[in-house]
């Protein structure tokens, strides 16, 4: 039982990679098919520092942006994607979904919409993959 823990992890953290990778993916679709495109400025940045496993400090930068959505209302929100903290009053492109009182926002960029939430999605089916070989050879 001792060998097959490490195929079971594995397996565990493909099915995770996939689940986020097909999450991130259907709400990118959902976003992009009901959603309206618009520029966004970059107005500021939160600053987030995460310890990793080996104590080791990481810093993400999350921009904050300000729209006119199609109603006239100016809304400022934080984005979840982090970002370079130089792009401060810089223009991108956006699309966001209303729902309810709070905007589901996306970069309107090629890695944003398709390759993120793909390369999870890879990374699920090669940690799944190596962990059904590893299972299927102590057999």
């Amino acid at each position: 039982m001792e060998n097959l823990i490490g195929a079971f992890v594995f397996i565990i953290v493909g099915c995770g990679f996939l689940y986020a990778g097909f999450y991130v993916r259907n709400s990118n679709q959902r976003i992009q098919a009901n959603g309206i495109k618009t520029k966004a400025k970059i107005i500021d940045f939160f600053e987030e520092k995460r310890k990793d496993a080996d104590g080791d400090t990481h810093i993400n930068h999350f921009p904050i942006v300000s729209f006119t959505d199609r109603n006239g209302i100016v809304t400022t929100q934080k984005l979840d994607s982090s970002e370079n903290p130089k792009r401060i009053n810089e223009l991108i492109d956006i699309i966001y979904l209303k729902k309810g009182n709070e905007y589901q926002i996306m970069i309107n960029s090629e890695f944003w919409k398709t390759y993120f939430p793909m390369i999870f999605i890879i990374a699920g089916f090669l940690f799944s993959g190596i962990g059904i070989i590893w299972l299927t050879n102590k057999i």
